[in-house]
């Protein structure tokens, strides 16, 4: 039997307590003189008896006591054979992982990397088993551990050196943490179909910048068993600077274009120029302190560069020195509106309308009647159609577009223009009434899963309740579409919005192919601070782009990204994109984004005689290229180093005993009878103490 907490047998020395009690005898102090005792004579008395221990049975119950309490503690267990893993041969599994991201096209960087590669790889035992495989923001393998494993040493040394010959770094982003995961989860796989285990060992060559991404390590726990070894690439000069484009709000009137150029912290230089691409262009000085950025205007954009690129100059790396810009192309949107407000009416609806819709630089809207619709039709036809006070006679033209698959937005300013403008659209059964508003109302549940309102449902943007109602109507006669469906009903609406006091703000119906949207409450200043709020913009400018089946996108987007068709949704026909170095991809399909974006430059997007221009610039975390602190590889659970050292070595395998021997203690748990057993002796010692007392006691009485 062997004690996992030897030092909770020194308690075992408490055993002398019951013994030194025992020996223990009370002796008589103080000395009362009797008067008779005069006729006496002194003497000192002799010692007949030591002390001497009269209860030997009590003796031994308490001191087994003891003992078995400080052995319990003490955790004992009987010692076993443990039988545990194979232990790794000699024989290890090395994957090399190559970055190919855009970082590596600084100056010598690349180079540099490869031979270092090459340097490792031809100094690995031939016993060791070897895979390639290669990432920036997408992994793939280059050479498997299956097409490597039947080669002799020396042909897999030069087939791995022949295709990382091949290897040129790409324009991609550095999704390193992604990276690791893919190739630890391949390592464990191989690791598994072995009859014996092996060493593992990912051979790491990148310029490790702070611009990686490591968000995949985050949920991954990393193998106890695999260690990173890191080759970090060394560019002719550290000194960086970027160029890099600051997204506009083509929505609103301010059409300047700026862009952001940042200086790396250990730059050697301040002063740079910026201009367009293009042999006649004006050149202008931006100074950048190191490891700062400036936002600055560029030049005026040459007449004949409708879409070019910006050219900063004067940096030692050029990787990041570029970026495109796409034309903006301005589109034609018809908003036919129902009402009989003037343009100029403050108080009316269409003021505001027109407002909004004016200040945009995406597109040249148009808001005109119903009557001057019908001959602008027949070439465009409209986005959508708004009814605030509908004539009777624009029925049919309201009922033919719907029938056609058009949106009409119904502004519900008043119980009697609301009945009537939903009688129009085929709602006729529909109940409206005022609702009774005390002070005011709020929107409060609102659906931001809805595409109309996806765009706000981010926290900075989905706060509503600055808006108030002053009036609103209430409806009725419609059911739900969701699991709370109550009484049947002969129409079917989606509520997006609701007022706090549970009446339905915004309601969405289906008729036949068309949408009819319904708001319960006007954005006219008698029934609403919508117009005025910073809501109504974005909210209008949605239901345009909704209504017309046109989805906006970045005006910078980076390598990689999804360039979404014009016409995406609910579209089955073919288009073509050409490419930034002049090549046609043709028959693409349109119903999901265009994913070929692997260089930058400005693609063209086709579809019958339409065609979009889009932008695919590089990704700013590819301009960070400032050292990657280890210590953050090290928080993430990774091991790092090629090999253990001894003293690794030596405290793995104390490691490993010790949490064997508490295995085993788990197993048996003998504490537990050691427990068990000391209770039984303390029970036994009080019941023959009391019998002892008591026989003492009698014969003192008698």
């Amino acid at each position: 039997m062997t004690p996992l907490a030897p030092l909770y047998l020194l308690a075992a020395i408490a055993v002398a307590g019951p013994i030194l009690f025992h020996l223990w005898r009370r002796t008589p102090r103080g000395r009362r003189e009797f008067s008779t005792l005069m006729f006496l004579t002194p003497s000192p008395p002799r010692v007949t008896s030591r002390s001497r221990i009269e209860h030997w049975l009590l003796l031994l119950l308490r001191g087994a006591a003891l003992c078995l309490l400080a052995l319990a503690f003490s955790r004992p267990l009987w010692r076993a054979a443990i039988t545990g893993p194979e232990k790794p041969t000699a024989d290890e599994l090395v994957a090399v992982l190559i970055d190919t991201s855009a970082s590596l096209r600084r100056d010598g960087a690349w180079p540099d990397l490869i031979r270092q590669v090459n340097s490792h790889v031809s100094q690995l035992p031939t016993t060791t088993a070897v895979g390639l495989f290669r990432f920036d923001d997408r992994w793939s393998p280059i050479a498997d551990f299956a097409e490597l494993k039947p080669l002799e040493p020396a042909a897999r040394t030069e087939l791995i050196k022949s295709r990382l010959g091949e290897l040129k770094p790409t324009w991609g982003g550095t999704k390193l943490g992604e990276a690791l995961v893919r190739t630890a989860s391949s390592l464990q796989e191989i690791q598994t179909d072995r009859s014996v285990p092996v060493k593992l060992r990912i051979l790491l060559a990148s310029d490790l910048q702070v611009g990686s991404k490591l968000e995949g390590l985050n949920s991954f726990e990393w193998p106890s068993d695999l260690r990173l070894e890191i080759l970090t690439a060394q560019p002719k000069s550290h000194s960086n600077a970027a160029l890099q484009w600051v997204e506009r709000n083509l929505d609103l009137p301010d059409d300047v274009l700026r862009v952001r150029v940042s200086n790396a912290a250990d730059a050697r230089k301040d002063q740079f120029r910026l201009k367009w691409a293009g042999e006649d262009s004006v050149e202008q000085s931006v100074y950048v302190p190191p490891g700062q950025s400036r936002v600055v205007t560029p030049p005026k954009r040459p007449k004949d560069a409708a879409g070019t690129a910006l050219v900063l100059t004067g940096d030692d790396n050029e990787f990041d020195n570029t970026i495109y810009i796409a034309p903006i192309k301005e589109e034609s949107r018809l908003v036919v509106y129902c009402g009989n407000d003037l343009a100029d009416d403050i108080a009316g609806l269409r003021f505001y309308l027109e407002g909004v819709y004016a200040a945009s630089q995406r597109y040249k809207i148009q808001v005109v009647g119903w009557k001057d619709a019908l001959s602008a039709a027949k070439t465009d036809r409209p986005a959508f159609v708004v009814l605030a006070d509908p004539d009777a006679d624009a029925a049919d033209f309201v009922k033919s577009y719907l029938a056609q698959g058009g949106t009409v937005l119904v502004a519900a300013r008043s119980k009697e223009s609301g009945l009537v403008s939903l009688n129009q659209c085929g709602l006729g059964d529909l109940e409206m009434t005022e609702a009774a508003v005390k002070r005011d109302a709020m929107l409060g549940d609102i659906d931001f899963e809805h595409p109309l309102f996806a765009p706000f449902a981010e926290s900075q943007f989905s706060d509503f309740t600055g808006i108030r109602f002053w009036k609103h109507r209430h409806l009725a006669g419609f059911s739900l579409p969701a699991k709370e469906k109550t009484d049947p009903a002969p129409h079917s609406g989606h509520v997006l919005a609701r007022f706090d006091d549970g009446d339905a703000a915004f309601v969405e119906f289906k008729i036949g192919r068309g949408h009819v949207w319904l708001l319960t409450g006007g954005w006219n200043p008698a029934d609403s601070q919508l117009a005025r709020s910073s809501k109504f913009p974005p909210l209008m400018y949605r239901m345009l782009e909704q209504a017309s089946g046109v989805t906006s996108q970045s005006q910078n987007l980076a390598v990689g990204s999804g360039i979404p068709w014009h016409n995406q949704a609910g579209s089955t026909t073919k288009g073509e994109v050409r490419l930034p170095d002049g090549n046609i991809i043709k028959d693409v399909a349109t119903d999901s984004p265009f994913e070929g974006t692997s260089i930058p430059g400005l693609y063209t997007l086709g579809t019958g005689d339409r065609n979009d221009i889009a932008a695919i610039n590089l990704s700013a975390d590819e301009s960070r290229t400032a050292p990657l602190p280890i210590e953050q590889l090290e928080a993430l659970g990774i091991k790092l180093g090629a090999v253990e050292t001894a003293e690794q070595v030596r405290r793995a395998k104390e490691r490993e005993r010790q949490l064997q021997v508490e295995e085993l203690e788990q197993s048996q748990k003998l504490w537990r009878w050691g427990i068990l057993i000391a209770i039984a002796l303390l029970l036994a010692e009080t019941w023959l103490a009391g019998r002892r007392g008591v026989a003492a006691s009698t014969d003192a009485v008698a």
